[in-house]
């Protein structure tokens, strides 16, 4: 039972920290390139600012979203690494279910908001960035990682 509650608590805390990550490297972006005037971070999730996003988001570089796609695998692969220190055991398994959250979240969001199409290539790396993510972890536990 207690390993069962460790894990939730591990795919908990793993998604928060991995999911505040993301959330650090997104406003580092908008550091980088700026919104427009009257728009804050937290309107590319409000359709109603929709119009003045996508326009935007039109303008920008695709260099622009190369820090994106690095804030989204950073989710995955810190809240794996979490996940799996947290978790002791089934250290894999935590990890892969924060980088399938993280996978759900990023489809979302690519969904919601416009992005290059190329962009979603990032998606099959969510899960093998948290694989990587738990495999580091076992090594450094000693534990085997076939």
């Amino acid at each position: 039972m207690i390993r069962i509650v460790m894990a939730i608590i591990a795919v908990i805390v793993g998604t928060a920290i991995g999911s505040i990550v993301n959330t650090l490297i997104g406003f580092l972006n908008v550091q980088f390139f700026p919104l427009p005037e009257g728009l804050t971070y937290f309107d590319l999730f409000d359709e109603a600012n929709m119009a003045p996003i996508i326009e935007w988001i039109g303008t920008l570089p695709d260099t622009a979203f190369i820090l994106v796609v690095i804030a989204h695998l950073s989710q995955a692969f810190v809240g794996g690494v979490v996940a799996a220190l947290i978790a002791k055991r089934n250290m894999l398994c935590v990890a892969l279910i924060v980088g399938s959250i993280s996978l759900i979240g990023g489809i979302m969001n690519m969904s919601i908001i416009p992005s290059p199409v190329w962009m979603w290539m990032e998606m099959p790396f969510y899960i093998l960035v948290a694989y990587w993510a738990a495999k580091i972890v076992m090594k450094w536990r000693g534990c085997d990682t076939n």
